[in-house]
């Protein structure tokens, strides 16, 4: 199987005091796991967000170790990235519908490289032509097809 892109709120799971069995079981039995630049952004935009003291310091010290164990697995939001984020953003603008630029990014890096992108707000992609899927359901939505 090919692939998967890693959404935000699966490593923020992971920086809970108790993460979702599933999700570790998921992320355990996998071994082409990727990320965006985007969620490294998201991530430390909410250590950011966080008051001084022991959770933001537990949160960004997880956050570090990931950096370190998987830096070459991180993929750039290069111009083929931002050309089909363009396109879905589009696309949702015609069907009336708003796309956040951080989710058409994330959505556009795995179309581009060809990777089921892992998340749980499925609804926040679910319109747009790139396979999801929700480990703590364990369900693979297909992309949509047009008429």
């Amino acid at each position: 199987m090919r692939g998967f892109l890693i959404d935000t709120n699966v490593l923020s799971e992971l920086t809970s005091p108790v993460p979702s069995l599933r999700v570790r079981a998921f992320l355990s039995a996998q071994s082409d796991l990727w990320f965006s630049t985007i969620v490294l952004h998201e991530l430390n935009y909410g250590i950011e967000l966080l008051p001084q003291g022991r959770k933001r310091n537990r949160i960004d010290s997880a956050i570090s170790k990931f950096l370190t164990e998987y830096m070459d697995w991180i993929l750039p939001v290069d111009s083929s990235v931002a050309s089909q984020a363009a396109v879905f953003r589009a696309q949702m603008h015609h069907k009336g519908r708003n796309l956040d630029l951080a989710d058409a990014l994330i959505a556009a890096t795995a179309k581009v490289n060809g990777l089921c992108l892992v998340t749980r707000n499925v609804q926040d992609f679910e319109h747009l032509p790139i396979d999801i899927l929700n480990p703590w359901e364990s369900a693979l939505h297909h992309p949509i097809t047009e008429a």
